[in-house]
């Protein structure tokens, strides 16, 4: 049974290719070091739990190996490894036959004579097309899939397996794109022929089928009006629309992978918002009668989505926002050994990434403020969990900085949820130069779980805090809509008690205090700036927003459905023309003259969510007000800046610097 949810050393397995660094002296990780990619990749383990298989990064190369779990000193029974040839992602198609998907140049043999010739070969820099294989456990009869179809052997947009047949060991569903449009083919893992099964449009971005692989819904983004539209399927390739999910932002940010359908028998099990309470629920629709019922209601957080077996798209359970993620199970015993695993792992955010079919075995995938991602192997008949590997080597959790959750009382009395990171050596009583970082969105969250950007400035000396500002989602309705219209207003008021908060504590250096933020956290730092010019030494905002009037303009001209959107917009920020006077009294651009701190404008000029030329209007406001400002523009780079790395190491280094001149 495979559950889907996304993916130092390891002291079982990573040890013969990975160095282990053996100093347990703390550190201080460099900008690489959080810019590396993951040393692991990937991990499956087959149905019978008998094998695993890991895809390491090595260098320039990676490697993929498989483990015999069930014989001593678990051997490895097969491995490959090239440096033109990029495997990406793992599953087991049945419990002795591997598909690795994998990154191919579309041109190979050129890449491999390019690399002989040049001492600077970067196969990064080459068109990758994507391709899966299916190979044994021990790496032999090794089939490419998907090379039957017209259309299909150069296709460069390959979406992977989808489904899995619980009646077919030999069968899988994969996705590609036929033309424009993503469609869905029916893959024998043995011989490699393929069938096709159905499509959808350029929208579609999953289809669930019945056990037997015949079709059943299929769910289409609508990114003009952030929403997934969920259709059914009728027969004769014909698609009825049944319902549309309106998403928030963490939604938005890991739409191809977050879990927020799966099936009921045949009915649909998905996540969607109650408007009375806010909170998110599941609920199911009848695939015959269409009657639509609650399968899962909490008055008090969020249901994240759902756990599905992806052998058979079935609902086995569902997970939980809070602090953290917890899985809640419907089978006791599957609930009985996940508390296990979670009593031996404390306080980390935990999912179930393969389980064998007998339940002998569990497969978690992990992750806290201070451990970026781990896996660990549960074995039930010894009451075991041993850690497999750490996904970021140079990430020691003895490097990074020691997480602390609290929360502030606002002014009117409204509870700030809060997460702090405390640098090395900490100690209490002791006042640390502090940064407050207000998360994007706004209709987004922090939550208790690592936080690259987030770690690399604490582990600079800083105290980090992340405050949950009213208008946040994941707390009800009632506080996401205290938020409605408070840009600048309230939501700032909460930035900027959690700041005096700490100041009150003794936590924070009042001669050392900085608010930095990405996109609205940015908005935020700006008006910091503006507002309490006498609490904050410095101020950061990365692609902020700093015109609202404009931003609100760009959001609606950039979407084709505006009814829904525009009203989305002028219940969250205000009505241009009847709340006009509010927008311009906090947008940064309109009262350059208000600035009194010192602030780093960081702007990508690729950036379609705040077009950069907000940060170019606003530094130019800035230079005529004699304002001091630094702008920074990272050419052709989008909303998250940190995305490239090359401009990724750009600005943080710049942020370091700009941040030492102001705090040390």
């Amino acid at each position: 049974m495979r559950f889907q949810h996304a993916r130092h050393c390891s002291v079982v397995f990573v040890c013969s290719f990975l160095s282990l660094v053996a100093d347990s002296v703390w550190a201080t990780p460099s900008v690489e070091d959080f810019l590396s990619p993951p040393d692991v990749r990937d991990i499956a383990m087959s149905p019978d739990g008998r094998y695993l298989a890991m895809v390491f990064n090595e260098g320039n190369r990676r490697t993929v190996v498989v483990r015999d779990l069930d014989a001593p000193n678990m051997p490895v029974v097969g491995t490959v490894s090239d440096d033109i040839v990029r495997p990406n992602y793992l599953n087991w198609g049945s419990n002795n036959r591997l598909l690795i998907t994998l990154s191919v140049p579309s041109e190979p043999q050129k890449a491999r004579k390019d690399k002989e010739k040049n001492p600077d070969f970067d196969i990064t820099e080459y068109e990758m097309w994507s391709r899966v294989i299916a190979t044994d456990a021990d790496m032999s009869n090794t089939v490419l899939l998907m090379q039957d179809e017209k259309g299909l052997h150069d296709n460069r947009f390959l979406s992977g397996i989808t489904n899995f047949l619980p009646s077919d060991d030999d069968e899988v569903l994969i996705e590609a794109y036929q033309g424009y449009n993503r469609a869905q083919y029916r893959v024998n893992i043995q011989t490699g022929k393929t069938e096709f099964v159905t499509s959808g449009s350029y929208k579609t971005f999953r289809f669930m089928n019945d056990n037997q692989g015949d079709p059943r819904y299929r769910f289409d983004y609508l990114g003009y009006s952030k929403a997934i539209e969920i259709l059914q399927f009728n027969g004769e390739e014909k698609w009825k629309k049944i319902d549309r999910i309106y998403l928030n932002k963490d939604d938005e940010d890991s739409i191809s992978s977050v879990g927020l359908v799966a099936l009921l028998d045949d009915d649909l099990v998905y996540r969607k918002r109650n408007e009375e309470t806010g909170f998110y629920e599941l609920h199911a629709i009848s695939h015959d009668s269409g009657e639509r019922r609650p399968v899962v209601s909490l008055q008090d957080r969020d249901v994240r989505g759902v756990i599905y077996n992806t052998r058979s798209d079935d609902i086995v359970g569902y997970t939980t926002e809070d602090d953290v993620y917890r899985s809640f199970y419907f089978d006791d015993a599957t609930q009985v050994t996940f508390d296990k695993i979670l009593a031996e792992l404390g306080n980390y955010n935990i999912w179930t990434e393969d389980k064998s079919d007998d339940g002998r075995r569990v497969l978690v995938r992990a992750s806290s403020p201070d451990d970026p991602l781990s896996y660990h192997l549960w074995d039930e008949d010894t009451q075991q969990l041993t850690r497999l590997a750490s996904a970021f080597q140079e990430l020691r959790p003895q490097d990074l900085s020691i997480p602390h959750v609290k929360t502030i009382e606002a002014r009117d009395g409204l509870p700030i949820r809060t997460y702090l990171l405390l640098p090395e050596g900490y100690q209490q009583g002791l006042a640390y130069p502090t940064i407050i970082l207000p998360h994007g969105g706004p209709h987004a969250r922090s939550r208790s779980d690592y936080d690259m950007f987030a770690q690399f400035l604490s582990t600079r000396g800083y105290v980090v805090a992340q405050p949950n500002f009213r208008g946040s989602t994941g707390y009800g309705r009632d506080f996401e809509y205290a938020g409605h219209r408070e840009w600048g207003g309230k939501m700032q008021e909460d930035v900027t008690d959690t700041a005096k908060h700490l100041v009150d504590q003794g936590i924070t250096d009042p001669e050392k205090l900085c608010i930095v933020g990405i996109s609205y956290g940015g908005y935020a730092a700006l008006m910091g700036a503006i507002k309490t010019p006498e609490l904050f030494q410095c101020a950061i905002s990365i692609n902020g927003v700093t015109d609202l009037p404009g931003i609100i303009k760009h959001e609606i001209s950039s979407g084709l459905d505006k009814s829904d959107w525009q009203r989305l917009l002028y219940d969250r920020i205000g009505h241009p023309k009847k709340d006009r006077e509010n927008l311009l009294a906090n947008s940064p651009l309109r009262n350059a003259d208000e600035f009194g701190t010192p602030v780093l404008i960081v702007a990508g000029t690729g950036d379609t969510v705040v077009p950069w030329e907000q940060s170019k209007r606003l530094a130019k406001a800035l230079d005529k007000a004699d304002k001091p400002h630094q702008l920074m523009v990272v050419s052709d780079a989008r909303h998250n800046v940190f995305s490239k790395r090359e401009d990724a190491v750009e600005v943080l280094e710049r942020i370091d610097k700009f941040l030492g001149h102001y705090l040390q």
